[in-house]
């Protein structure tokens, strides 16, 4: 298809799924929830525990190897992040990747709390600068996204998410993976498990990107410590879970079709990824941390743009048929000054659109900087 033949435009801004994958599922869901009502009943249209439903909480600790009453499902992953960061004493210092989900940092200083940036790398956090932030002062928790990092793309070795987990656990700090893109890796590998033992550590995740955002339901794997606290949290917080997801999402694992799908979607946005990482390594070598290998983001650092030109250069963008926007939110704030200094700052995401369309922003993101030089 020549460019000719594009309309064209293409929004990079929002990580959401494929509109065919959403369609595909219709009919898989329709029957589910369906099925869910009708096995179920009123069980799952009156008021249900906090915790969530049982059969789910059952399915969950299977799936790591944990008792399912330290398992808390709720209304989406960002739920059950702010209801962790609720639960932590007020003005609490977290430790966060340089960058970061962009919700997670609005949400925790919403709370109060005092976000600290540390540096990653191409195999996870810098570890000699957590040791040294951690010398300097007293944190109560670490939020890292480990798998297919929001924005970077960057994944973390076990060796590295070991490191992290042993000096989160001498410190007394609350370690909290957010492992929502583990299952969405496209290079035909598999991430391997973080294994959970009594002192933790807390992971959270969310089928709103293995199965749609409509569905809202996420979980967290506690330690048992902690378990009485939260349930007080979570009653205090909300009224009731999903119930009728919940047991769709039962019939959906069970069933076999949860697999089947999560196939699918790897199968749908290789190619997407692939697009993105050749176009990326054509227009902007070096620009990008990583060549990724699943999730949904990348982004890049536009030397040639200073910030103070970032609306200049999204106007410009817009009107060349792509939505970009600088991401500063998702910076440490401690560290978002420093950043700035090195030039724009654009997170990408990829999985809605074609390989050709993906081809097509990024050329045209090219034409952009080199207009703007």
């Amino acid at each position: 298809m020549g460019e000719s033949n594009y309309k064209k435009s293409i929004n990079f801004l929002r990580g959401v799924p494929a509109e065919e994958a959403l369609s595909k599922l219709i009919p898989m869901a329709s029957k589910g929830y369906k099925k869910a009502i009708t096995n179920y009943g009123t069980d799952v249209l009156q008021y249900g525990h906090f915790n969530g439903f049982k059969p789910l909480k059952d399915l969950i600790g299977t799936m790591h190897h944990v008792d399912p009453e330290r398992i808390i499902v709720g209304n989406g992953g960002m739920e059950v992040i702010s209801l962790l960061f609720k639960s932590l004493p007020k003005q609490s210092n977290i430790i966060v990747e340089e960058m970061t989900y962009d919700r997670v940092i609005h949400d925790a200083q919403r709370y109060g709390h005092n976000l600290i940036g540390v540096e990653l790398t191409q195999t996870g956090l810098n570890i000699d600068q957590l040791k040294e932030v951690i010398r300097k002062t007293s944190f109560s928790a670490f939020y890292g996204i480990p798998f297919h990092q929001n924005p970077t793309g960057i994944d973390y070795t076990p060796e590295n998410r070991n490191a992290v987990e042993s000096i989160c656990k001498a410190n007394n700090i609350f370690c909290i993976w957010d492992i929502c893109y583990e299952p969405l890796r496209y290079d035909g590998k598999h991430n391997e498990p973080i294994a959970v033992s009594e002192w933790g550590p807390i992971l959270v995740s969310s089928f709103t990107k293995t199965i749609s955002p409509g569905t809202k339901c996420g979980y967290m794997v506690l330690p048992e410590k902690i378990i009485k606290e939260m349930t007080k949290i979570v009653a205090n917080t909300r009224l009731n879970p999903n119930l009728p997801t919940q047991g769709f999402i039962v019939d959906f694992i069970q069933s076999g079709e949860y697999n089947d799908y999560l196939n699918y979607l790897c199968t749908l946005y290789k190619p997407r990824m692939d697009a993105l990482n050749t176009s990326l390594n054509t227009n902007f070598p070096g620009a990008f941390p990583v060549v990724i290998k699943g999730g949904f983001f990348s982004c890049i650092t536009l030397e040639a743009i200073p910030f103070e030109k970032e609306e200049i250069f999204q106007t410009s963008a817009l009107e060349a048929g792509v939505g970009v926007a600088p991401a500063w939110d998702a910076v440490a704030p401690n560290l978002r000054e420093e950043k700035q200094k090195k030039g724009l700052c654009v997170r990408l995401t990829f999985p809605a659109y074609d390989a050709q369309e993906i081809q097509w922003g990024i050329a045209k993101l090219k034409q952009v900087e080199e207009l703007m030089r």
